[in-house]
């Protein structure tokens, strides 16, 4: 148990930086993570969410999301512990030097306004995954909160997952309403991500999959992360870690476990399982699994190989890989 490492595919600190003001990443009482607590729990990379906020979203969004690259850019420098992924190497030459890498995703496509064509400029910026909206409908497609609608991806939506498969971003399906999850599946030419969504069987909330959608998923090649919000877990006050456990061992079943991780959501969620109040209670899930009957094995892949797998590896120049030579090709 002692090799296996961490890789998070949500999480909201650069959102709370940006409203909270941009402190110490060292210790941060008053939030859900930070950098000593990452080292306890062993993570090596973390993905941090590019997300606008509700009350800003339409005319904000863009500027929000470049305040919070600026923030991370910034707490790069003063941190060294932190370096900026853009590509599994990253990942392994961070964690090779005992520091730990952090890996940007467009929570919404709001920023994009009516140009998905500046998916290039955040790209080069260092964004590596999107999700198209964030629950509500935008010029691209509609969330969960649109479910009703029936809608799904628009034309500009769906020339926004063109141009992010040939950047090599992943594509995120966890805030998607039903079409649109469908729309972009039929699309997709690699593995597509729930970064932060459960089992819908264990816990009817909307956010979180069905069984039909975590095997099609699966058949891209995509990873699951399991979210730690209490309304997404059961119908419990407050969550336990046994909870999670939970819905990693339903997914695994359902789907194996080469396509099942971790998706926290820290510092967006109120209140965090009980057992899992941050990444440094990471060793203790990894054990609750272990009770559960899990190999050294197949825990290493759920806790990081799974998604360390789908991100993109860099070429010799420096540019990441056409996104459809990762995965297994369009589910029939």
């Amino acid at each position: 148990m002692e090799d296996y490492f961490v890789i998070d595919a949500h999480c909201d600190l650069l959102y709370q930086l940006e409203q909270c003001g941009a402190g110490s990443l060292w210790v941060r009482p008053q939030g859900q993570v930070d950098i000593k607590r990452w080292q306890t729990g062993k993570v090596a990379a973390q993905f941090l969410a590019l997300y606008g906020g509700e009350p800003n979203r339409l005319l904000l969004a863009q500027a929000s999301a470049l305040k919070q690259i600026k923030i991370l850019y910034r707490q790069i420098k003063i941190n060294p512990e932190l370096v900026l992924a853009r590509g599994q190497e990253d990942i392994v030459a961070a964690r090779a030097q005992g520091k730990i890498a952090v890996v940007l995703s467009l929570e919404g496509g709001e920023a994009l306004g009516d140009d998905p064509g500046l998916l290039e400029v955040f790209y080069q910026l260092g964004v590596r995954a999107i999700g198209l909206t964030w629950n509500e409908r935008n010029l691209l497609a509609s969330g969960i909160a649109d479910n009703d609608s029936g809608s799904g991806l628009t034309a500009l939506g769906c020339q926004a997952v063109k141009i992010a498969q040939e950047l090599g971003m992943l594509l995120d399906v966890s805030h998607l309403s039903t079409k649109s999850f469908w729309d972009l599946l039929h699309l997709a030419r690699g593995p597509v991500i729930a970064s932060h969504s459960s089992a819908f069987a264990l816990c009817p909330h909307p956010r979180n999959l069905t069984d039909e959608q975590a095997r099609a998923l699966a058949q891209t090649g995509g990873v699951i992360g399991v979210n730690f919000h209490t309304p997404f877990l059961c119908r419990a006050e407050r969550a336990q870690l046994e909870d999670v456990v939970d819905h990693i061992d339903y997914l695994v079943q359902l789907v194996g476990p080469e396509h099942v991780g971790l998706g926290s959501d820290f510092d967006g969620i109120p209140v965090p399982p009980q057992g899992l109040e941050g990444p440094h209670h990471f060793p203790a899930l990894a054990r609750a699994l272990k009770k559960r009957g899990y190999g050294q094995k197949e825990i290493k892949a759920i806790m990081g190989l799974n998604f360390f797998r789908v991100i993109p590896q860099l070429k010799g120049d420096g540019s990441v890989q056409h996104f459809k030579k990762m995965g297994r090709g369009n589910p029939a």
